[in-house]
């Protein structure tokens, strides 16, 4: 009988942890168990109060330091955790059934570029501010670079809250249901405002942190791969939606920041 309570209360649907100890002797319960592949309540929750302490750390750093090097490098730790935050926010309110770990978006294209994109600018900072030093201090620059991370941030955003259903972060290849042509809001100014958002966002970042390569490392890196993914969605867009994509399409430019990606509105890919 007390062997059966045990098993019980070390079950999955019990208690936050998914996984019980290997024998029904052991009465404790682990402080945590994570398994990055599983989409559970306590990994979730796990993984949004590892975020929320590393942007209450950044913002706390930020205010304490001053207008330092550090305390925009803090900034940066704070805004880029914030950044995560939203991406399950927004699939999880809007969109509850693809809703997934991954949706906190450490991994976007499953290759860990993004990991490796921004392990470089880090990496980039440190060494310019040890090599270079006063050049590294807070200027306009900086300035500038921070308003283009908050109102990318503002745009990508906008943009899920508008889409919702509808909003994926997957090229979709077949049709669901509940997927709609959306052309309210921030779609009727650009056909790919979460694109837009987050080439501010990111290229911003780097320009607040006066990373002058990887500031011009992010700009070819995210023209090449929005090129390349505009085309392919844009083509299973009118697949789906047929005249009336086209016409919105037509109506609607495509402002992705880059001067070379502009003619993809005029091409039509």
């Amino acid at each position: 009988m007390e062997q059966d309570v045990r098993k019980r209360a070390f079950s999955p649907e019990v208690g936050l942890f998914r996984r019980r100890p290997e024998s029904s002797e052991k009465w404790w319960t682990p402080i945590a168990s994570v398994d990055l592949e599983e989409h559970s309540p306590h990994n979730i929750a796990l993984t949004a109060c590892g975020l929320g302490i590393v942007m209450g750390f950044g913002v706390c750093a930020a205010v304490a330091y001053g207008w330092t090097s550090t305390s925009v490098f803090s900034l940066y730790v704070a805004i880029v955790a914030l950044y995560h935050m939203l991406e399950y926010l927004g699939v999880a309110l809007y969109n509850p059934s693809r809703t997934e770990l991954g949706s906190f978006m450490f991994n976007p294209d499953g290759d860990n570029r993004y990991t490796v994109a921004m392990a470089v600018s880090v990496a980039e900072y440190f060494i310019e501010c040890w090599v270079f030093g006063r050049t590294k201090e807070p200027s306009a620059i900086t300035l500038i670079g921070l308003v283009m991370a908050i109102i990318g941030q503002i745009i990508r955003t906008l943009a899920m809250v508008t889409a919702k259903a509808s909003f994926n972060h997957y090229v979709a290849t077949r049709r669901a249901v509940d997927h709609q042509l959306i052309t309210h809001g921030v779609y009727r100014y650009e056909r790919h405002p979460s694109y837009v958002g987050f080439f501010l966002w990111a290229v911003g970042l780097q320009t607040m942190l006066k990373n002058v390569i990887a500031t011009v490392l992010f700009i070819v890196a995210l023209g090449y791969f929005f090129t390349k993914r505009t085309r392919k969605e844009e083509a299973f867009l009118l697949n789906f939606f047929g005249n009336k994509y086209q016409l919105y399409k037509d109506q609607t430019p495509s402002l992705i920041p880059v001067a070379a990606i502009g003619r993809i509105s005029k091409t039509g890919n």
